[in-house]
Order: C-alpha cells, then structure tokens, then sequence
C-alpha cells in the first residue's frame, strides 16, 4: 500500500516537473535598482499578484492603487515573498481540504523571515538563502496534503494524539515524509542541491551533509516560530519544539546560547517583524 500511494505521488509530480517562469524570475530577483524594476514589472504584468499587493498594503489603513506605491511601502523583501508564495501556490489547487491551508504557507512565511533574521546575526552570507529555503521547507507537506490527503490529514490526527514530530507518522502512512517528497519536486525543479537539503533535512539535521550551516539555520527558526506560534499544532506537527543535540551543539559552535532568556533578544526582533508582515499568530 505504502509502495503504491507513493507512485501515485511520483507519478503526479511528472506534472510539476519544471520550475514556473515566474517563480524562476522571483528567485534569481535580489535587491538592487535594475531588479526592483524588474519586480515591478512582474507584479504588474499578473492581475492577481498586483491584487494581493495591493490588498496586503492596504489593510495596513493605507490607500494605494498603484503597483509601484505598494512595493515602496512593503519594500522589496515582503514584496518578494508576497510574490514568491503566491506563484508557489498557484501550482497546487487544494480543493475539498478540512484542512487550512493558508497555514501552512503562513508558517513556512514565517521561517523564511526568522531564518534570514538569525542568518544575518551569525551566518550573513547565508541570509537570502536562508529566507527562500525557509519558505519552501515544508513544500513537502502541501504535496501530500494535495494527492494524498485524507491520509495526511490522519497522520496531523495522529501527531496530536501521540505529540509526536509528523514526519515520523508520515513515515508510518506514506513510507516516505515530507521532506523526502518534497526534495524530489525541489530536484525535479533544479533548485540548488543545498535548498533541496534544507527541505529533506529540517527535522533530522544530523543527516545533512551539503550545507549544515543553512540546514541548521531552518531548523533553528522552524523549532523558533513553533515556539512562537500561539496555535498549538502550526502546521500539522503537535510534537513539542525542541533541539536536537546534534543541532544544539552545531548553534553553540557559531555562539548562540539556546537559553530561553539569551534568546529573548533574538525572539522579540522576529516577533516584530513577523507582526509587520501580519503574520500576528506568531508571538
């Protein structure tokens, strides 16, 4: 059972197998004057990304109609992401869920913006890298949510009833979890290997090799806004959030003290800026 059901998933991936145009060009986008143009040009050419821009800024109390005005108040960054997540997600077209899926884009929102925040602390090189591997983290889970469902709504039943890591039910139910399945679609995509690691690897840090640096920065701020989030159970994982002491020892080598009011600092910065991005269930 388990060898079929993950055909089924292989065999629906065929589909995805090339990374959108648009998603493409948001990835190799960074922020300088030529490419915030160039931003500006892909919000403007796509009704429903200028939509939801306009639509973000605007619950703020501002009153913009204009794509430009709306990129000068988000900024890049939040622009960026805004865009990024919503092209992702246009590939998958949910339907009939139990489920919310907005939370699961919302938390991977989340890690993205606490991943960068805690690179440019210790690892700067690593901070957009960080932000776009944090986004994507849990892309694994939207695929099984999307072919296999009512069976990955069961094992979030069985995470909370257990307060057991997902992926270990996943494993159970599928034979494979989500950062197996969506590594294979971030390969198939032609993501960079290390970004496809982060997505493997995030709940077993000690099986990365190819970057443990970014693997652990995702880790430390998925294990972070879990902590955070003011909704038990975010994302499907009713585990309790803890380090491992692979991970524990890999931070305190780059001098991060995993003490609860040493991290206080690090943790109201998120806060902050989560909040700015309505992201107000974390903190």
């Amino acid at each position: 059972m388990q060898t079929e059901r993950l055909r089924r998933i292989t065999k629906s991936l065929i589909s995805l197998t090339t990374l959108p145009t648009q998603i493409a060009q948001l990835f190799e986008l960074v922020d300088e004057k030529d490419q915030r143009e160039a931003l500006e040009r892909i919000v403007s050419s796509d009704p429903v990304l200028a939509a939801r821009l306009l639509k973000m800024v605007n619950a703020r109390g501002e009153s913009v109609t204009g794509v430009h005005s709306a990129i000068s108040k988000l900024g890049f960054e939040q622009t960026k992401d805004i865009c990024m997540e919503a092209s992702i997600s246009r590939v998958f077209e949910l339907k009939n869920s139990n489920i919310d899926v907005q939370e699961f884009w919302d938390h991977g929102n989340a890690v993205g913006v606490a991943a960068r925040i805690i690179a440019q602390e210790y690892k700067p090189d690593l901070a957009e890298d960080a932000h776009i591997a944090g986004l994507l983290h849990d892309i694994g889970k939207i695929i099984l949510l999307q072919y296999e469902g009512a069976e990955f709504e069961k094992a979030i039943a069985l995470s909370k009833s257990r307060s057991c890591e997902l992926y270990l039910v996943e494993k159970e139910l599928f034979g494979d979890d989500h950062g197996q399945v969506g590594a294979r679609l971030a390969e198939s995509w032609l993501l960079p290997r290390s970004i496809g690691e982060v997505i493997m690897y995030h709940h077993n840090f000690a099986r990365a090799e190819i970057n443990r640096p970014l693997v652990a920065l995702v880790s430390f701020a998925n294990i972070l806004c879990r902590i955070l989030s003011t909704k038990p159970g975010i994302s499907g994982n009713y585990a309790p959030p803890a380090f491992s002491e692979e991970l524990a020892e890999e931070l305190c080598s780059w001098g991060v003290n995993l003490d609860a009011n040493a991290l206080r600092p690090l943790m109201i910065k998120c806060i902050e800026e989560l909040h700015k991005r309505g992201l107000a269930q974390y903190g």
